[in-house]
């Protein structure tokens, strides 16, 4: 009896897993529905081998810009980002009039913005991300994602910030003063909300002193009062204030 129900419940087993299977006569609808169980019990690789199998064999049905939105969800969850921004964009592009547009312009940006690498190197995707997240917000003003598009922006932009006042820190230490210079304004022209903008006006304070040119500094000194009084970096300015004043 018991031998009987193991083998009754094998079959049980094998034709309901066989009942699961894709079948010829399917709609896109049982089609889509299926790559959809996959997706939602995170087997992404076949979740995402079964949503273009609805994209390309039921191109222009109710559910093909589903299946295409979680297929770059698909590639997305394995951390495949240029594939999965590639699948976005499809959407964005060839079907516009989806109600899951505003979707996929955020997770194109969300995209890029984990292709996005540290300060020191290119900074490329940095800009895709950037403004695949000011496409979104441009035309979803009301979207709850808003906001969250609107931190990564800020935080994508302090990394932009950081690399060029790191190539200006590089070219002071290398006493090229004048790209120095240039680069720390780029800082405070371009990335004035950054958190690195205090430190390029430091950067430049301490620039012109190496330079001797003791006018200048005292000017950037009392600029740095002014517009950072509760910066981190104040004793410094301040040490560097009375250095000055030694010097009359």
């Amino acid at each position: 009896m018991y031998k009987t129900l193991i083998l009754f419940g094998i079959l049980i087993f094998f034709w309901s897993c066989a009942g699961n299977k894709p079948k010829p006569d399917w709609s896109a609808s049982q089609y889509y529905h299926y790559a959809k169980k996959l997706y939602d019990d995170e087997n992404y690789y076949d979740a995402a081998n079964e949503f273009t199998v609805v994209v390309l064999r039921y191109m222009g049905s109710p559910v093909a810009d589903s299946a295409q939105y979680y297929l770059g969800k698909s590639q997305f969850k394995m951390k495949e980002y240029l594939i999965a921004a590639s699948e976005f964009e499809k959407l964005i592009n060839t079907m516009g009039r989806s109600p899951l547009v505003p979707d996929a312009e955020f997770m194109l940006g969300e995209s890029y913005y984990k292709l996005s690498p540290r300060a020191a190197l290119d900074q490329s995707y940095t800009l895709k991300a950037i403004r695949a997240y000011q496409t979104f917000i441009e035309d979803n003003p009301t979207h709850p994602l808003k906001e969250k598009a609107e931190k990564r922006i800020a935080e994508l932009r302090d990394k932009l910030a950081k690399k060029k006042w790191l190539s200006a820190d590089i070219y002071r230490k290398m006493h090229k003063y004048r790209a120095a210079l240039i680069y720390y304004d780029e800082v405070l022209e371009k990335y004035y909300d950054s958190s690195w903008a205090d430190d390029a006006m430091l950067g430049k304070i301490e620039t012109y002193m190496e330079m001797e040119r003791y006018d200048d500094a005292r000017k950037e000194i009392d600029k740095f009062k002014a517009q950072f009084p509760f910066s981190d970096l104040k004793k410094q300015v301040d040490k560097l204030d009375k250095d000055l004043s030694k010097k009359g």
